[in-house]
């Protein structure tokens, strides 16, 4: 009976060993591939199943290799988030793309913490609203477009405690500012739990880094401490964006300024060139010719030089150049004092420098050609525009010579001093030009007077083969032996006009036979223009004998003398015939021209005779000493000056 004792201890101590050992090796086998807890709890349970004897020793090694198993998967877990946070520093390092960077963050992020859903949303300035700049795990394309301002959602509450902030129900939470169209967005996507991370960089913060889920979770204070160390690289790495921007910027900016200055340089090289050559071509003397071609071969194109009148003087303006367009780019060129570019025809640009010399416009320079010019180009033009100015006032001085000995003639000649078209005195006129008695001349008056020297345009329109013409106290004198001095006339108002010098009156003498005839001419002629300044006319051509008689008569008196007598005199009937759209003004008239004869006046107006007296009765009425000689006399002429200042020729 002892031996079988013996026996059965022994044989129950070997199984308890065995159940030892393979509770062990079990244990180590979960140990070394890293199970869960819940395979740990199916062990303990079998063995307190078989052996309870054994459950006290097994529960308590049980938790140590539970503890075991924490510890290692904790250093596992800590050793994920350093490599991670060691990644995105190599990254950071590494300066790639900003936007690739923070997509590399908020992966790991979402890794590390086994989110469902990670973004990053950075502001560009501290008063600005949050974008969304980079997602991992979102659903929705309309996710990445929301726009956060500072005091709304989680991004206004970590903006305002500058901590992390979390709400694991979402959308019930009222610890932070709800904004519906920004709940939409996030709901949309079934976020209940988040977790947001400021992104602080100099005492500012300048984005938000979140994690999201689509369930009810908390997150720990480890998890949080990761995301705020992956967050420091995101502010990094935007920080160093944006850096990196301002010093590309700085950088295209200095290389475009180099360009620029590289540009400059060439244009000043070349229009020093050009500059060079069109000083050279003055220097030795060349011509209006000379210089348009030098022009067109430096530019590549056709130039034209025009006078003040836009008369080609070298070159030939092409056929599809507008006159009108042309006129008024070169008073625009004369306005901004550069040159002017305008389109006549489809792919053909015309450049205009107006050539000037102080207030006075010598004509213009005219470059044409398919393609539209360059900024040194122009600035070529306009240096070849002051040379043809150049050569246009030494022609100028040429002319200038003749001119004055024109003035002397033409003062000689007014003043009644001297005989300048006897045969000795012939040599004094200009070359080309043949005067002699009798002659006509015409006196030309302007508002604003003329000057010494007579604009190009107005001087070429008061000479000719029989013409000579300069300005004489203020006027201009025009001399002619021609028979045409109507047409004369007319191309003096022209040039008149063209030039801008108005308003103007030409009054014209009989035909003048001697020196001696001339100066009293003269002055009827002063007269008259005195005259037609009292009368308030501009623009009118008028033979002095038309005006003779008033002219005299308001002689030395102020300009509006003649306009004071007639409204002194018939200003009465006026008024009536203004009022009552009457014509007693034109009966009185009729009256007076026809010999005081009622019947051939009524006949003159093509009225009855009864008519005549009953209107001559409202002039009674009006102006009771009408009837009177001397009284009839003064409103006989005030009548007829009246009529002359409505009937004058223009």
């Amino acid at each position: 009976m002892r031996l079988d004792r013996q026996a059965t201890e022994l044989i129950s101590a070997e199984t308890a060993l065995d159940t030892i050992a393979a509770f062990y090796s079990r244990l180590l086998g979960l140990l070394d591939r890293g199970a869960v807890p819940s395979d740990f709890e199916a062990l303990g349970a079998e063995t307190r199943a078989r052996r309870p004897d054994l459950a006290e020793r097994f529960e308590a090694d049980m938790a140590l290799a539970i503890r075991l198993r924490e510890n290692v998967e904790h250093k596992l877990k800590r050793e994920r988030e350093l490599i991670a946070l060691n990644e995105t520093a190599r990254d950071l390092s590494a300066v790639r793309d900003t936007d690739q960077v923070l997509q590399a963050i908020i992966r790991r992020a979402r890794q590390l913490v086994g989110s469902d859903i990670a973004y990053l949303s950075a502001a560009p300035d501290e008063r600005s609203p949050f974008h969304v700049r980079a997602t991992e795990g979102v659903v929705s394309e309309a996710f990445a477009s929301i726009i956060v301002p500072r005091d709304v959602g989680i991004c206004g509450s970590v903006v305002r405690t500058r901590r992390p902030w979390q709400s694991s129900l979402y959308r019930s939470d009222q610890s932070f500012h709800h904004d519906p169209g920004i709940d939409t967005a996030i709901l949309a996507e079934g976020v209940v739990s988040i977790l947001g991370i400021p992104l602080e960089l100099e005492a500012h913060i300048i984005g938000v880094l979140f994690v999201a889920d689509r369930y009810e979770r908390a997150y720990n204070p480890q998890e949080i401490s990761v995301l705020q160390s992956l967050g420091t690289f995101a502010a990094l790495a935007i920080e160093n964006a944006r850096l990196l921007e301002e010093a590309q910027r700085a950088l295209n900016m200095a290389r475009e300024a180099n360009v620029a200055l590289r540009a400059k340089a060439d244009d000043i090289e070349s229009a020093a060139v050009a500059h060079e050559r069109l000083t050279e071509l003055i220097v030795r003397g060349g011509s209006l010719d000379d210089l348009r071609n030098r022009v067109a071969k430096l530019l590549g194109g056709d130039a034209v030089i025009l006078d003040e009148r836009q008369i080609a003087m070298a070159g030939a303006l092409p056929a599809y150049m507008p006159e009108h367009g042309l006129a008024s780019a070169i008073r625009e060129s004369v306005r901004l004092g550069r040159s002017v570019q305008f389109e006549p025809a489809p792919f053909q640009t015309v450049t205009v420098a107006a050539v000037t010399s102080g207030p006075v416009r010598l004509g213009a320079l005219v470059f044409a050609r398919s393609k539209p010019m360059s900024s040194s180009e122009i600035r070529t033009l306009e240096r070849a525009a002051l040379v043809t100015g150049i050569v246009l006032l030494s022609m100028e001085r040429v002319a200038e010579a003749t001119y004055r000995n024109v003035a002397d003639i033409v003062s000689a000649l007014l003043r009644g001093t001297s005989d300048p078209f006897r045969p000795e005195g012939s040599s004094a006129l200009p070359v080309g030009v043949s005067l002699s008695w009798p002659v006509t001349i015409l006196l030309v008056s302007s508002k604003d007077g003329f000057a010494a020297h007579l604009p190009q345009a107005l001087r070429a329109a008061a000479s000719g083969r029989h013409v000579i013409g300069a300005a004489f106290n203020g006027d201009l004198a025009v001399v002619t032996s021609g028979d045409d001095w109507t047409g004369l006339a007319r191309r003096i108002a022209t040039a008149l006009e063209d030039s801008g010098r108005q308003p103007y009156n030409i009054v014209v003498s009989q035909s003048v036979s001697d020196a001696s005839t001339a100066a009293t001419e003269y002055r009827s002629l002063r007269r008259g223009l005195a005259l037609l300044r009292n009368l308030g006319q501009s623009g009118r051509i008028v033979p002095e004998k038309t005006l003779s008689l008033y002219g005299l008569l308001f002689d030395g008196q102020g300009e509006e003398a003649a306009r004071a007598f007639i409204k002194d005199t018939i200003g009465p009937l006026l008024d009536h015939d203004r009022r009552r759209k009457a014509q007693l003004a034109s009966t009185l008239y009729a009256y007076f021209e026809t010999g005081r004869s009622l019947q051939r006046a009524a006949d003159a107006l093509g009225i009855h005779v009864n008519t005549m007296r009953q209107r001559l009765d409202s002039i009674g009425s009006l102006c009771p000493d009408w009837a009177e000689a001397n009284r009839g006399l003064e409103l006989h002429m005030a009548l007829r000056l009246l009529r002359l200042s409505e009937t004058l020729p223009s």
